[in-house]
């Protein structure tokens, strides 16, 4: 058993796939409802959609600039050590390897489970014990091969981006454009004021859109790292809001807006009322291949978080041992695999969505801050992409998360601690464990 080196095995579709098919996930077949729910018109509801996508594009062009400075192992805690300090890193990573990711694969992985479930029954009266199996056998995946995970994850993502544009196409063709107009009006559920319940709804909008900050993690085995994360963070992002704008114009032009605020189940819903029965049973293969896909690249890049970590702090080194014959980080896979099967019995998706949200966002107003500060202190890094539009994109990034945090904050702020507990412990621990980074 060795510790601290992970080979460079990953090409660009194994990384483009990836971080497709973690963005293309579970978010944009429960996210609509909760949006709907929240805002009162369709323009409105596009217009969340689309601000979400542009802020997790200017974040993506801004991480794309720190990925190609340090082609390292960690995405986001490498940022964070580097531009503001190991302890804000360390915070951060704690509270993501011991809170956020597992509840977000838990989440995913109880999903899935739901909807195979609902055609097989057995899986429907054990849905825990079968989703805590399923965690176990994707982690074994995990460990016996990054590239077959990675390459899993590609091929799954292929046929999603097929299956979720095909849906769209249908449900748009199956109606006119003029029914957007007609079949909705205004929701009167709202509790919250216009942009209050503006700004909430882009907590689950910005979960659907994650996934592109955490595909950073696996930099460090990317083949040629300084030119192929640029360019797939990118163009991944760009095709997912493309994609995500699609289907939910074609959720408008099939159901009313209180209809969708209403459904637990929004493509389901919509498929069955414009495509029939066998449209309801094509949306059900088409969540259970996303919410797949997203599974197991989350699965390949969350322990990647953790490598990183125990590659830093002496006390945690165990955590970055790579398997002596597969070259995987397996105790850091084992480790967060059963996090996350103790958090299957959790919350509703609208409160772990919020937590999740209002837990991590934080880290990336403070990336955004270390980024401005790389820009003015450590001009003399090598920088083989620059950011267009600087400083104007960063900016842009920088303003909207950190109002989206604030509004989050002050709309439920017992929802924010729940989020952020964790990470209230990890100076102190910091502080105990006397970290310092890997020379």
């Amino acid at each position: 058993m060795t510790a601290a080196v992970l080979p460079r095995r990953l090409g660009s579709f194994a990384i483009a796939g990836t971080l497709v098919g973690i963005m293309i996930g579970s978010g944009i077949f429960q996210a609509p409802a909760v949006v709907a729910r929240h805002v009162g018109t369709p323009g409105s509801f596009m217009l969340v959609w689309l601000v979400g996508g542009m802020l997790a594009l200017s974040g993506a062009l801004m991480f794309a600039e720190m990925a190609a400075m340090f082609p390292l192992t960690g995405g986001r805690y490498v940022y964070l050590r580097e531009s503001i300090h190991p302890a804000v890193a360390f915070t951060y990573a704690l509270g993501n390897v011991l809170f956020l990711r597992p509840v977000s694969l838990g989440l995913r992985a109880l999903l899935l489970v739901g909807y195979i479930g609902a055609v097989v029954p057995f899986v429907g009266q054990h849905e825990h014990i079968v989703a805590a199996m399923l965690l176990v056998v994707l982690a074994l995946l995990n460990v016996r091969s990054t590239t077959g995970s990675a390459g899993l994850t590609a091929g799954v993502t292929v046929a999603k981006v097929l299956l979720l544009a095909g849906l769209a196409a249908l449900l748009l063709m199956a109606a006119t454009p003029w029914e957007v107009i007609a079949a909705t009006s205004s929701t009167d559920g709202a509790v919250l004021g216009p942009w209050q319940g503006f700004g909430v709804a882009m907590l689950t909008v910005v979960y659907s859109y994650s996934g592109w900050g955490s595909t950073t993690y696996l930099t460090g085995e990317v083949r040629d790292a300084e030119r192929v994360m640029p360019r797939i963070l990118i163009g991944g992002v760009v095709l997912v809001i493309m994609l995500f704008l699609l289907v939910n114009a074609a959720y408008l032009v099939a159901l009313p807006m209180d209809e969708i605020a209403a459904s637990p189940a929004v493509a389901a819903s919509a498929a069955l009322a414009r495509l029939g029965t066998w449209g309801g049973r094509f949306v059900a293969v088409v969540v259970v291949v996303s919410v797949l896909g997203s599974l197991v690249g989350s699965m390949l890049t969350a322990p990647r978080l953790t490598f990183a970590v125990g590659a830093d702090v002496p006390r945690l080194r165990w955590l970055a041992a790579v398997h002596d014959s597969w070259d995987t980080p397996h105790l850091s896979v084992a480790f967060g695999t059963l996090l996350a099967i103790g958090y299957l019995w959790g919350e509703s998706f609208e409160s772990l969505v919020q937590g999740y949200v209002l837990g991590s966002w934080p880290f990336y107003v403070l990336c955004a801050v270390g980024y401005f500060r790389l820009r003015r202190w450590r001009p003399e890094i090598a920088r083989p992409f620059r950011t267009p539009g600087y400083p104007m994109v960063p900016g842009f990034f920088l303003l909207v998360a950190t109002a989206m945090v604030i509004n989050g904050v002050a709309a439920d702020w017992r929802q924010a601690l729940l989020g952020s507990w964790v990470m209230l412990v990890g100076l102190p621990i910091y502080a105990l464990l006397r970290t310092r980074p890997t020379p």
